[in-house]
């Protein structure tokens, strides 16, 4: 593990790594990013007070890859349960407090080390300063006390160890499903050619994938990138 007061992204640090200084399991934490960013390249604010790292990994399959966002997830939402028991995952990768969202994760693969993938993860923690264009949608975790950073750090790694080590699809899709309060809400969904429609969500497949049905009854499966905006 290594412990930097400021980078750009924690993400892009690791993914420039030469290969030669590659391990998987290796964690970088940043006091703060000046250039944190989350799906869609969207900005991620990342001030001082907040946890803002990223590990990397060689998953042994393509299907344990395809889960790395899932059960990200479910490690952060476990373990911010122990502060809020209203934790929950709106899918896919966000993780809510009381329906604001208090934790982004992106997983990314990385052409410099082949084999390799990237998750990263940022969590508001209790003091930090949100910024003023967020303050309606974000919230922070109450973790209190001069460790609480570290703390919370440890208790989402031990738990994505355990359910990457011992890797099983179903427990891990079953535990995304209960966590996940999306379900069963209107959700309006942009499709790749711009337009957009109105639909519920009404549940999970065995990869996670959202189902979705449409008010003319048309139900569709949903992969990662096509929810852009979910309503309560």
């Amino acid at each position: 593990m290594k412990h930097l007061k400021s980078v750009g992204s924690t993400n892009d640090v690791l993914k420039s790594l030469p290969p030669s200084s590659a391990r998987e399991g290796f964690c970088l934490v940043a006091d703060e990013q000046t250039k944190g960013r989350g799906r869609f390249d969207r900005k991620f604010f990342s001030e001082k007070g907040g946890l803002y790292f990223s590990f990397l990994l060689k998953p042994k399959s393509r299907e344990v890859f395809d889960l790395l966002t899932v059960i990200a997830a479910i490690s952060v939402c476990d373990a911010v349960r122990e502060y809020d028991e209203t934790a929950s995952i709106k899918w896919v990768n966000d993780v809510l407090i009381d329906d604001k969202k208090c934790c982004g994760i992106l997983a990314e693969s990385t052409e410099n080390l082949n084999g390799f993938a990237v998750v990263g993860i940022g969590v508001n923690i209790l003091g930090e300063e949100l910024d003023d264009s967020i303050k309606d949608l974000a919230t922070c975790v109450r973790a209190e006390g001069k460790n609480a950073r570290w703390e919370l750090l440890l208790k989402i790694l031990a738990n994505f160890k355990a359910y990457y080590q011992d890797f099983d699809k179903a427990k891990i899709v079953n535990a995304y499903k209960k966590a996940c309060s999306t379900l069963g809400k209107r959700v309006e969904v942009l499709s790749n050619d711009g337009t957009s429609y109105v639909a519920t969500a009404e549940d999970l497949d065995e990869d996670c994938r959202l189902v979705v049905k449409r008010d003319d009854g048309e139900k569709k499966v949903l992969s990662s990138g096509e929810v852009k905006v979910i309503l309560a």
